[in-house]
């Protein structure tokens, strides 16, 4: 019977085992603490053998060519520091020498060519990984080492370099940084001249590593000797060697011109740039104090550099597009790490001209770097406003294209110039001014194109800047503002006096059209920030003032007669005093009155006909709200108060009409300061809008229109027209709200009125086939099925053609007047729902401001009514969202009061009498049917009377519960009653709650 053979233990270091497994982790923390762990082993006091050594040694060496995970990266440091610590202290008497360490290194890197291709790059990448660790760790500079092995270090790595080009970047950049090292060290020069010898007899001199290495080692030992006749001055930056440079920098192997050859391309190309161009830049020019030094030697200016290598280089129409990906990287690193003055000098001619291509269309093969690079302009902007002036300079300027931004179909241009600090607009506007005067265009049209995609730019900028502000820079923007609106006055309303400041070509009206409205669209933005919104207008309509008496801009456009001329002169005067009372720190009226004025002389050299006697009414206002003490101390001062404030909300009516924004939101600003001062007649002037129809007989109702012959058109029509921009572009001010597209409208409603139009139109035209038949003596195919075939058509003689004829006109001309008038009905709906909206704006800001005045309850029923009414849903659910508001604002103090505090009313029983009445009227309007806010607003409404009346005297609470008892007696008798239930709901709530009040 045979024993089975016990096994043998082998002792296993399971604790190194572990290590050298960390040392291969792809985690930096566990790599760096299993590489403590491995040289603690190896510390003096452990004492460790020779043999030792040697084995965790050749561990190393053969982790450096496996390419398992980031073992290469941890068994390199882990030997560096190794090799630091063994050797770094005196090792006469061991038997295991550095020059052991070498032949390790040499015999497990080396390729004997029988391996499988991946074998042999791990090879090749433990010997680049291994002479970097032997390098780095300083062994082959000790005094006791060898100066020979250093030499055999360098020719092991360049025959490397030589023997793989796939690896000479790496090789070259481990030369590179131990040029950095041995000047750190205080080496002998003698360390550095065996490299440059070998870079030279190896041929990678002329070569991006060679460049690199040659200028570090120009800097760190300059008193060192350099073969001869490797570079012109031995500096590959000398001016002299442009040419060669460029070819060698974007690796050219082509034969110079001076029978010296580059060394080959290394035939990999790499999306990352060559550490070369790191060296070289940071060694090139830009203008300070060092490059004068250097300029004066013969060195190449980053200018010149950048112009010859870069752009004539890697940007040339015959590189390819791998070169021209390296270009945008070297462009994008500028932008982000260079000097302010060399970032303002990479905008070179074929660069841009790339940008624009790429840019332009999506599946080129550089779009996305092109997009990269456009974002790294506006990144290098948003950190250094002031780097706008040169981006927007070199987009658009001699190198680029004044419509940038259209070609390249992006907003590179609009955002830089949108965070341009002010001293970068100072220079971008006087340049964006010369573009529009002169662009450069050769016919009309392209000069109207570019005139307007500037304009369109400077608007860009007043937008950005208008609700911003940088504290001590505020007082800046508002000069760079005030700086682009004069430059839209010149060119809107003046025409160029003589030659030298002509425009080429000459500007069109439809462009000065254009100019005007980018002014209307400029006030507009800036009326949104208070501290511009009276300074800026005033500063506008002064200039253009100024323009006309000097003449310093050209002939002024606008005819205005003399009795035209006084009003604006008149206006001026009262401006003039607003403004020095405004400086006072007067009231915000004063600034309110001031835009107003603004806007109104505005609109007279806009050629406004109603603007004449807006301007009278508005010295009226004046004269009455802020005229000077002896008008103050009139005894009709409050008659003439009141009709003062009824002719202001006249004029912001005419206003409000406009289709404008700007228009809009100056009322808006101007009512808000007078809100508290407006008069029930004034009050009634808002109302009766909201009661007007919505329909062609509402607007001439609204607009004195006594016929339809005579129907001109809305002020807000017109405006539109005034007011649109020539290009149509969103930077337009005009709001444009159609009756069945406004927001928030009922989806049933606006079918049923589609219906209806598609039935009227069915209708139209079949009425005019049918005359168009009966004219024609014909029938159409699908009519008459059954008439006498065999009838034959006899011809007609010169009268009957001529009765036809004359039947056919009159067919015609009805039929153009029947879509005319459509069109005029379709088109006051629409200008009635916007003015709706606008005076419903104005009253939302009344209601704000005056909710505490008694006068504000006879809003109640015309926004009850609207609400119920109108046939737009925005403007129902916008009248009840007003409701809404004034309810809300009218809680516990803040009820109107029937009786001022201050002084007794001798009309009190009138006003308790009315109130009574309007909260009977309230009940009836309960009683209609309507939406479901309809039902919510009359509740809310009516417990707001209440409330007023119980404020005024607790027992008028019986008179409110007869009242709502007679409204419910109604609901259940009656059957044209529809109070909803929710009505008596909320009545019951309040009286639950106020009980205890009203026992108190």
């Amino acid at each position: 019977m045979g024993f089975k053979r016990r096994r043998e233990l082998y002792n296993v270091d399971t604790k190194l085992v572990e290590i050298y497994e960390d040392l291969a982790s792809e985690k930096d923390e566990i790599r760096l603490k299993a590489a403590q762990g491995l040289i603690s082993q190896f510390t003096p006091d452990k004492e460790p053998t020779d043999e030792q050594i040697k084995k965790t040694l050749q561990r190393l060496f053969r982790g450096l060519c496996s390419s398992r995970k980031a073992a290469r990266i941890g068994f390199s440091v882990a030997l560096t520091e190794l090799l630091t610590q063994i050797f770094s202290v005196k090792r006469e008497d061991a038997e295991f020498q550095f020059a052991d360490v070498l032949k390790i290194w040499e015999s497990l890197s080396h390729s004997a060519g029988s391996e499988s291709g991946q074998e042999q790059r791990d090879h090749h990448f433990g010997r680049l990984f291994g002479a970097e660790a032997l390098i780095k760790s300083g062994v082959l500079f000790l005094p006791v080492t060898p100066f020979t092995q250093w030499t055999q270090v360098l020719d092991l790595l360049f025959e490397l370099a030589q023997k793989k080009p796939w690896l000479r970047e790496e090789c070259g950049w481990v030369l590179y940084r131990c040029v950095y090292d041995l000047s750190a060290r205080q080496m002998e020069a003698k360390y550095l001249e065996a490299a440059i010898e070998r870079l030279c007899s190896y041929d990678l001199a002329r070569s991006p590593e060679g460049i690199a290495v040659w200028l570090a080692a120009k800097d760190m030992f300059p008193k060192a000797e350099f073969p001869a006749k490797v570079w012109k001055h031995d500096d590959p930056l000398d001016t002299k060697e442009r040419n060669s440079l460029s070819k060698i920098m974007k690796e050219s192997s082509a034969e110079e011109a001076d029978g010296q050859k580059s060394s080959k391309s290394s035939g990999v190309w790499n999306s990352k740039l060559h550490f070369a161009w790191d060296a070289v830049l940071s060694r090139t020019s830009d203008g300070s104090s060092k490059s004068s030094k250097s300029s004066k030697s013969g060195r190449l200016s980053f200018l010149d550099f950048w112009t010859e290598v870069v752009d004539n280089g890697l940007f040339a129409s015959a590189s390819s597009e791998e070169r021209k990906f390296w270009g945008f990287l070297l462009f994008n690193k500028v932008l982000n790490e260079g000097s302010p003055q060399q970032a303002s000098q990479v905008f070179t001619k074929n660069l841009v001209r790339c940008l624009m291509n790429q840019l332009a269309v999506e599946d080129r093969y550089l779009h996305r770097m092109a997009v990269k690079t456009s974002k790294a302009m506006q990144a290098r902007v948003s950190k250094d406003p002031s780097f706008a002036a040169p981006a927007v300079k070199g987009l658009m300027g001699t190198g680029g294209a004044v419509l940038f931004d259209q070609v390249t179909k992006t907003k590179t241009v609009e955002k830089i110039v949108g965070d341009a600090s002010p001293d970068a607009l100072k220079e971008i506007v006087p340049l964006f001014e010369q573009l529009i005067s002169k662009p450069g265009a050769g016919d009309d049209k392209t000069a109207a194109a570019d005139r307007q995609f500037i304009a369109g730019l400077l608007l860009s900028i007043v937008r950005a800047k208008a609700a911003t502000g940088n504290g001590d820079s505020e007082e800046d923007f508002e000069s760079v503002l005030e700086q682009i609106l004069f430059i839209f006055v010149r060119f809107a309303y003046f025409t160029d006096k003589n030659a030298s400041m002509a425009a080429e070509p000459a500007i069109s009206e439809a462009t000065q059209e254009m100019l005007r409205n980018r002014v209307s669209s400029s006030l507009n933005s800036l009326l949104s920030s208070q501290k511009y919104a009276s300074t800026i207008p005033y500063a506008v309509v002064k200039q253009i003032r100024d323009g006309a008496k000097s003449g310093e801009f050209g002939k002024f456009i606008i005819n205005i007669d003399d009795k035209l001329q006084d009003s604006v002169k008149t206006a001026f005067k009262s401006l003039k005093k607003l403004s020095s009372k405004e400086k006072k720190g007067e009231a915000s009226s004063m600034a309110a009155f001031k835009l107003l004025y603004s806007m109104t002389v505005l609109q007279v050299y806009n050629g406004d006909a109603d603007a004449v006697s807006m301007l009278d009414e508005l010295e009226l206002c004046y004269t009455q709200f802020l005229g000077d003490e002896a008008s103050k101390k009139n005894k009709k001062k409050d008659k003439d108060t009141s009709d003062a404030s009824d002719a202001l909300v006249e004029i912001l009516l005419s206003f409000a009409s406009k289709q404008s924004q700007l228009f809009r939101r100056m009322s808006e600003q101007v009512f808000g300061a007078f809100a508290d001062q407006i008069t029930e007649n004034g009050l009634e002037s808002l109302i009766s809008i909201l009661e007007a129809k919505e329909s062609l007989a509402g607007q001439q109702e609204m607009f004195d229109q006594d016929d339809d012959d005579d129907v001109e058109e809305d002020e807000g029509s017109g405006s539109d027209e005034d007011m649109m921009d020539v290009d149509g572009e969103e930077d337009s001010d005009v709001e444009v709200i159609e009756a069945g597209d406004a927001e928030g409208s009922d989806s049933d409603s606006d079918e049923e009125e589609e219906e209806e139009d598609d039935e009227e139109d069915a209708a139209e035209v079949a009425a005019f086939e049918a005359k168009l038949a009966a004219a024609l003596g014909t029938h159409r195919a699908d009519q008459d099925l059954n008439a006498n075939d065999s009838e034959e058509d006899s011809d007609m003689d010169d009268d009957e053609m001529e009765q036809v004829d004359a039947q056919l006109a009159n067919v015609f001309r009805a039929r153009r007047d029947a879509v005319s008038q459509q069109k005029d009905k379709k088109d006051a709906k629409s200008n009635m729902v916007n003015f709706k909206n606008r005076v419903l704006d104005l009253l939302e800001i009344f209601v704000k401001k005056s909710h505490s005045r008694l006068l504000t309850l006879d809003l109640l029923l015309p926004l009850l009514r609207l609400t119920r009414r109108s046939t737009v849903k925005q403007i129902a659910n916008k009248a009840n969202s007003v409701l809404r508001e004034y309810t809300k604002l009218c809680k516990g103090s803040a009820v109107p009061k029937i009786v001022d505090d201050e002084d007794e009313d001798e009309d009190s029983e009138e006003r308790v009498d009315a109130i009574w009445e309007l909260l009977r009227s309230i009940h009836k309007e309960a009683g209609h049917s309507g939406p479901p806010a309809h039902a919510t607003a009359v509740s809310q409404a009516s417990l707001l009377v209440v409330k007023v009346l119980v404020a005024h005297d607790k027992s008028l609470v019986a008179g409110a519960v007869d009242v709502y008892g007679e409204t419910r007696k109604d609901m259940l008798l009656s059957t044209k009653s529809h109070v909803q239930p929710s009505f008596f709901t909320d009545w019951n709530n309040w009286c639950v709650s106020a009980s205890k009040q009203l026992k108190n």
